[in-house]
């Protein structure tokens, strides 16, 4: 079996309502998906969410990297060579995350389909019935943010995340709002997106104590690591890395400066499935938790991937954060979406998901 085509397709999806955070308003999403076909006709599909105030990298920057460097290394491999193929792509361009991580998708969806198995199964099989994923709310009064909090709890969403990182006295009260709204057993993430110094963030994290979140994440810019380990010192709740910690490279640094108490992994910062799992065996080896996100309105090809992998993952402490539910239509045939707040991957071989053809031209874009 060989690699005979490599497609990265520009997308441009509307989320169903605005997601608002500290560094930006969010009305689409902008996502590359990969297509790879092999000489004996498996189709492999992988997507990754590209934002520029996250990763830097744009719709333009990943197809060409994919379409012109990557296909010309990668046609006629062996795709079953998956670390020889993510090692290549780690050597030929450095960052770059969003893009590798479709690509590293696409092939793993060829690998499980060529065994016969979903993807989970790869992954080394179930470590739970299903995957508890997320809420967000954000950008409104602390009355509609609890509003729609607990509508989401009484779907049962089982994690709630509130995002906060503006007016300080603000995001607490729509924090403690939020709380009562949902109650003592769905969990609280509140996350700032850098959007804090250090006294403010301590201000945040001291006041917030007695709504009892999982962790706090990303209260400061994602180089302030000597900022981070402060908090860490002298907050009263977990602090979580985020924007500051892409891969387990980054985690070996943050954990060696005492500078978080939690990570959030995700598939398009890691470059794809293989460096989650090395994210994820740092953190199970130094005690802490993980929460596994995805973007907020990815579309359901990353939904499915992140959601086999979640499945598999022993170190799930902090629930996932796969969104899928937040576009406002999607690129399949069927939407992979969360029942009662949870994810079931499946049972097909490969990622088990289809590209609706008529849809993916609706959105593609080329820029």
């Amino acid at each position: 079996m060989r690699i005979e085509r490599i497609e990265a397709i520009p997308i441009e999806v509307p989320v169903s309502r605005p997601l608002k955070m500290a560094v930006a308003t969010v009305h689409v999403r902008t996502c590359i998906v990969v297509r790879i076909t092999t000489d004996d006709g498996l189709v492999g599909l992988g997507e990754s969410v590209l934002a520029r105030y996250f990763s830097g990298e744009s719709l333009a920057s990943a197809h060409d990297l994919i379409t012109n460097v990557y296909a010309e290394q990668l046609l006629g491999r062996d795709p079953g060579d998956v670390n020889a193929i993510r090692a290549l792509m780690r050597r030929i361009s450095v960052h770059n995350a969003g893009a590798r991580a479709a690509v590293e998708m696409a092939i793993l969806d060829i690998v499980a389909q060529d065994a016969g198995i979903p993807l989970y199964r790869y992954y080394g099989g179930r470590s739970r019935p299903s995957v508890p994923t997320i809420w967000h709310v954000s950008g409104g009064s602390p009355q509609a943010m609890a509003d729609e909090a607990g509508k989401a709890a009484d779907n049962g969403y089982p994690l709630v995340k509130v995002k906060v990182g503006n007016d300080v006295d603000h995001d607490l009260a729509c924090t403690y709002a939020v709380r009562d709204a949902i109650g003592d057993d769905v969990m609280l993430l509140p996350d700032a997106n850098q959007g804090w110094d250090v006294g403010d963030a301590l201000r945040y994290l001291r006041g917030v104590a007695d709504a009892r979140p999982g962790f706090v994440e990303q209260p400061l810019d994602r180089d302030d690591i000597v900022g981070m380990a402060t908090l860490v010192a002298q907050s009263p709740v977990t602090v979580a890395g985020d924007e500051g910690i892409f891969d387990a490279n980054d985690l070996r640094t943050f954990l060696a400066m005492n500078a978080t108490g939690a990570v959030v992994a995700k598939l398009m910062k890691a470059a794809g499935p293989i460096g989650v799992r090395n994210l994820f065996a740092v953190a199970d080896a130094a005690g802490i938790g993980v929460h596994f996100a995805g973007m907020a309105g990815q579309t359901s090809i990353s939904a499915a991937h992140g959601a086999h992998l979640a499945l598999a993952v022993p170190n799930l402490r902090f629930g996932s954060g796969i969104s899928p539910h937040y576009l406002a239509d999607d690129v399949c045939t069927e939407r992979f979406l969360p029942i009662n707040g949870h994810l079931y991957p499946s049972n097909k071989p490969g990622v088990g998901v289809t590209i609706d053809e008529d849809k993916l031209a609706r959105y593609r874009i080329d820029r």
